[in-house]
């Protein structure tokens, strides 16, 4: 039987619509930067402020909006022999251990999302991005859960 690890919409929802919230009021800073008789200054703020804005929260929206709108809301499915994220499947028996990586700023101020790293025995690194769709509460669950299945389930059957 196959369980799952899913976010609820309408955490999905809320990012979206905060994110396009905030694309909105970046276009309308660049709309008053080139429109408006503002001075030098207030042009320049409103046009650094859309040009850091866009990117960082256009970043989530194009995250979160596909998966608001997605039926299927699992981020891994597992059973008692292996875990998916629906691209690739990794026995237990070939996790070590499991840690999280949280929300960073990349270069470019493109935002880097929370992601759930999976260690391997053969020292490679398996990442699942969770996307900011699970909250800091149901991550902490998430890790509970899945060190408890890795310490079950990731003994060798002989």
């Amino acid at each position: 039987m196959m369980n799952a690890i899913s976010y609820r919409k309408s955490v999905a929802w809320g990012k979206a619509l905060g994110s396009l919230v905030f694309v909105l009021v970046c276009l309308f800073l660049l709309y008053v930067a080139f429109f408006t008789d503002a001075t030098l200054i207030h042009t320049f703020f409103c046009i650094t402020s859309a040009i850091i804005g866009i990117p960082f929260f256009g970043g989530y929206l194009v995250v979160c909006l596909p998966r608001a709108l997605k039926s299927n809301t699992q981020l891994l499915t597992y059973d008692q022999q292996a875990i998916s994220d629906g691209k690739q499947t990794v026995a237990w028996v070939d996790i070590a251990n499991i840690s999280y990586s949280g929300p960073s700023i990349q270069k470019w101020l493109l935002p880097q999302f929370p992601q759930l790293i999976f260690h391997l025995k053969n020292r490679e690194t398996w990442t699942v991005n969770t996307y900011y769709l699970l909250t800091d509460t149901e991550i902490q669950s998430v890790m509970k859960l899945l060190r408890g299945l890795i310490s079950r389930n990731s003994k060798e059957i002989k």
